[in-house]
């Protein structure tokens, strides 16, 4: 995530709106990026500090200097520092310093040199002088040691990235964000619950409308932390592919809310993953021979995959498939249950019990590891167990009897 201040310079007011200003990938700046990366890899193995004093240098007087450092911000946030001296440094700084101190030279009131301590204490530890030394102040910031840059990125991957986290690190000053979704539920609510965001869920004519509480709405304590995974969840909308964001934010230095619009026309990329695809054979396998079975022209009910949210207390329930009628427009779900691990079988029931659905039916695989009768009390249509899979006629059976 980008500073404060690596943000500001980057950012278009007006007329009450707010947006990111994006940075060409042009001759120039495909150039700099391109610099930036090799003087990243030329530091592996070296100190922080001296990253950072080739950094000033390359930046120089440059006026762009805030894009400069916004590009080297996002490739220092890909690499990985770290320091593991033989000896802790603060224990090495009790025992050196804990003698007073030492110059170069001996005299009346100091008999030991810095020398001859660091030779003492490289002794005691069975390692050289040399070693000693570097692992004094190891666990200063500046001393940490590049270790590797992460996964290799061109010059135009890297002005993307950048271009993202100007974008999304506008939210650290969000209100309220409305977000309206067409697709891709799982990976957006994923994400949300992974980020721990305050939410509310209202459907809409086409999908649903999204209320994300920021970290300085009246509902939530204003935070860094809370701000920060606010503006980290922002790569979880590219996702999807038809969807709309209006936020309330307040830049510092504005005296009041802006408007701040973006939708799936932006050239914004995401660097998160999604599932793609189903999440078990059982549902591939469920999809599969339906579509077999039940041809284009002939079939009475429509099969989608995850197209309807069930919002619960405190987070949401995304039924594995929905089937529609082609005429009168009855709808109901399907909920496959083929999973053993205790854990999910019991937040599985929970949800089932929250929802509350008479339209919701069941499909328990018998060798499940839950208790026997577990699922007979619960708020659902109905219950249907099969063996080695679901009875496409005794599914489509109870369709017809819990669609509403």
């Amino acid at each position: 995530m980008l500073k404060a201040e690596q943000i500001r310079p980057r950012i278009r007011i007006r007329a009450g709106q707010v947006e990111p200003r994006q940075l060409r990938a042009d001759y120039h700046w495909l150039q700099v990026a391109g610099e930036l990366i090799e003087l990243f890899q030329k530091h592996v193995g070296r100190a922080r500090a001296d990253l950072d004093e080739a950094l000033r240098d390359y930046e120089g007087d440059s006026v762009d200097y805030a894009v400069i450092r916004g590009l080297a911000a996002v490739l220092a946030n890909r690499a990985t520092f770290d320091n593991q001296p033989p000896v802790p440094p603060a224990e090495l700084r009790q025992k050196l310093f804990s003698q007073g101190p030492v110059t170069s030279k001996t005299n009346l009131f100091q008999t030991q040199t810095r020398q001859q301590l660091l030779h003492e204490a490289a002794a005691d530890y069975e390692l050289v002088p040399t070693q000693v030394e570097a692992a004094l102040f190891a666990d200063l910031w500046e001393e940490q040691i590049l270790q590797n840059v992460g996964e290799p990125v061109t010059p135009k991957a890297l002005i993307d990235r950048y271009n993202l986290e100007v974008a999304r690190g506008l939210l650290y000053w969000a209100k309220e964000v409305q977000l309206h979704v067409e697709d891709g539920y799982k990976n957006l609510f994923k994400y949300i619950k992974l980020f721990g965001l305050m939410h509310t869920i209202y459907p809409a004519a086409t999908g649903y409308d999204i209320t994300l509480h920021g970290p300085i709405s009246p509902f939530v304590k204003s935070t860094i932390r809370y701000g920060l995974q606010f503006a980290r969840f922002m790569p979880a909308l590219l996702l999807c592919t038809s969807w709309r964001m209006e936020a309330q934010v307040r830049p510092p230095g504005s005296d009041q809310f802006l408007a701040y619009v973006l939708d799936d026309l932006t050239a914004l990329r995401t660097y998160f993953k999604g599932s793609s695809g189903f999440d078990s054979q059982l549902e591939a396998s469920f999809a599969a021979e339906f579509e077999a079975k039940y041809n284009q022209a002939e079939r009475v009910w429509e099969l989608a995959y995850e197209d309807e949210i069930i919002s619960l207390a405190d987070t949401v329930m995304i039924p594995d498939f929905s089937l529609t009628h082609r005429k009168d427009g009855r709808r109901a779900l399907v909920e496959i249950v083929g999973f053993w691990h205790p854990n999910y079988l019991r937040r599985k029931l929970q949800k089932v019990q929250q929802a509350g659905r008479s339209d919701l039916i069941l499909l328990v695989y018998e060798s499940v590891n839950v208790a026997e009768g577990a699922f007979e009390s619960v708020s659902a249509g109905e219950v249907l167990t099969f063996k080695n899979k679901p009875v496409l006629k005794d599914v489509l059976a109870a369709v017809e009897r819990c669609a509403v």
